[in-house]
């Protein structure tokens, strides 16, 4: 049986997590192949064989988170588009938490601005449809309200997946709901660990 795949990947996998750990601390800019090599235990080498350089390493994670979401969303939620805004966002919501720890950082001011655009791109239908549509709003009025929505959200959900302990899923896609419908949040929530009694 020939292992040298598995061996393959176990290597992407090493070299990820050292850069990562690097990247999770320090701008892209100041992290060195000699640095996330040292870490991983692979000589300059051994990274040439997979990645260009540190910036093609990051952009693949993005790709391939990115493009994981997207087939996930094509594949396992058929319709929900037309029907639940809640189920889509929870969806989106508990997949980036799968992933937290690149989101944390990849969804904050210090991630990649592209990473950041295709998110965006992914979510626009939904809130284009859920949030804007029908309420009477110019082309260039939705365009702007839009880039506030999906701002917005992206902001939230990097600041959430820092410390998802907070607020568990169900609640902060409820926090999402709310905020995109105005709709007054329930009874039970007022009351969640005594947070917001007088």
């Amino acid at each position: 049986m020939n292992k040298r795949p598995e061996l393959t990947e176990q290597t992407k996998r090493n070299l990820r997590t050292a850069f990562w750990s690097l990247y999770a601390q320090k701008p892209l800019e100041k992290i060195s192949v000699r640095e996330i090599t040292a870490l991983a235990g692979y000589n300059r080498g051994t990274f040439y064989l997979y990645y260009q350089d540190v910036y093609d390493l990051l952009n693949q994670i993005e790709d391939e988170l990115l493009d994981e979401l997207q087939q996930l969303l094509e594949q396992r939620l058929p319709g929900v588009l037309e029907h639940d805004l809640s189920e889509y966002m929870s969806f989106v919501v508990g997949i980036n938490l799968i992933h937290a720890e690149y989101g944390a950082v990849l969804l904050s001011s210090r991630g990649d601005p592209r990473f950041a655009a295709r998110f965006k791109e992914l979510l626009a239908p939904v809130l284009r449809r859920y949030v804007l549509d029908g309420k009477g709003f110019t082309d260039t009025e939705s365009e702007l309200l839009l880039e506030y929505h999906l701002s917005g959200l992206q902001a939230m959900l990097a600041r959430w997946l820092q410390d998802p302990g907070r607020m568990n899923l169900e609640q902060f896609v409820g926090l999402i709901i709310r905020m995109f419908t105005g709709e007054a949040p329930a009874p039970h929530t007022l009351e969640q660990k005594g947070e917001d009694k007088p």
